[in-house]
């Protein structure tokens, strides 16, 4: 065979395998038939991969389990408190609450009364007691004014969360307790105010009657004095005449003036009885002091770690990810 005949023929060779070399590469993963996927090609690759798909699946199952049974514990407790309440009003909001024991120095308190019984190390950050607890408006309640809050504590063993709910809830009850002195203090200046108002209105009250009374005792004189002078026969009888009309009108004028002077009392004597009636009521029935209305009890599940929730999401993440890493694989092969 001619040297040229040879070199044609190697380079057909060479044409046709790098044709079927390219054919080799642009072939799909999954051959289809008028553009329609086909099932079985997915089934078949998941098949040949099962092993690796089962083996992810089971990895992260066993690590969330193995996770989840090593972390600590955590259990929560819960006290429902009802707010104070000063003429029918909130001593402080839910909100408020929350921030005054966002404090470092409420915190600081907080974390003094817990490390001995908690058995905390002295290291302790003010963060770490903020997440031990929440405050926030109770679940049953149905409006934003609520009265109710409750008191959320945390710790790795019931009897300790427990105890973290009673010495935050002792401290809001102290906190309320200041202000609630303040509030009676001006409660009570108050009423004081309004008893004395009414004290000095009965007796402004009782004198206007007494003068009153002595001017109709005038009255009678006057009107007397000029009766008698009915057959005026003088000059000089005329002027006494006349001086005793006078006395009579200014007396009469004077009764008049004492006389709205005395409704004005009386009625400024109703509205003080009712302000007096208003005070008493608010103080028995729209100032209380703050209380536990539920107090807390030893929790018998634990909040955390979720063990079966964990395990059930890792086996599914697991699940995808070796699906994933299967059809990956296969298309890395065949490229």
């Amino acid at each position: 065979m001619e040297p040229e005949q040879k070199d044609q023929e190697y380079n057909i060779h060479l044409a046709q395998d790098r044709d079927q070399s390219k054919n080799q590469v642009e072939k799909p993963l999954f051959h289809d038939e008028e553009d329609e996927i086909d099932l079985r090609d997915y089934i078949e690759v998941l098949w040949r991969r099962k092993w690796a798909v089962m083996a992810i699946f089971l990895v992260a199952v066993v690590v969330a389990g193995v996770v989840s049974f090593v972390m600590p514990e955590t259990y929560q407790a819960k006290n429902l408190v009802e707010i104070g309440q000063i003429k029918g009003k909130m001593l402080q909001s839910p909100d408020d609450i929350q921030s005054i024991f966002n404090r470092d120095n409420i915190l600081k308190e907080l974390k003094e009364k817990l490390i001995e019984p908690l058995d905390l190390p002295e290291t302790t950050t003010t963060n770490s007691i903020a997440n031990m607890f929440d405050i926030k408006k109770a679940s049953e309640a149905s409006t934003s004014d609520s009265h109710f809050i409750e008191i959320l504590g945390r710790a790795n063993t019931p009897e300790k969360a427990v105890i973290v709910v009673k010495t935050v809830t002792e401290k809001l009850l102290d906190y309320h307790q200041n202000i609630f002195k303040e509030a009676e203090k001006t409660y009570e200046i108050e009423l004081a105010t309004i008893e004395n108002s009414l004290v000095k209105t009965e007796k402004d009250l009782e004198k206007t009657k007494q003068d009153i009374s002595r001017l109709e005792q005038d009255i009678q004189v006057y009107q007397q004095e000029i009766d008698k002078r009915d057959n005026i026969q003088t000059e000089g009888q005329g002027r006494i005449a006349e001086s005793y009309i006078n006395l009579l009108a200014e007396v009469k004028n004077q009764k008049e003036n004492k006389e709205s002077q005395l409704l004005n009392l009386e009625q400024e004597l109703i509205n003080l009885e009712q302000d007096v009636q208003q005070k008493i009521s608010e103080r028995v029935y729209q100032t209380k002091s703050t209380k536990i209305e539920v107090p807390s009890v030893n929790p018998e599940t634990r909040i955390a770690p979720k063990r079966k929730q964990n395990v059930m999401i890792a086996g599914i993440l697991g699940l995808f990810m070796g699906i994933f890493y299967a059809f990956g694989a296969e298309y890395f092969k065949r490229t």
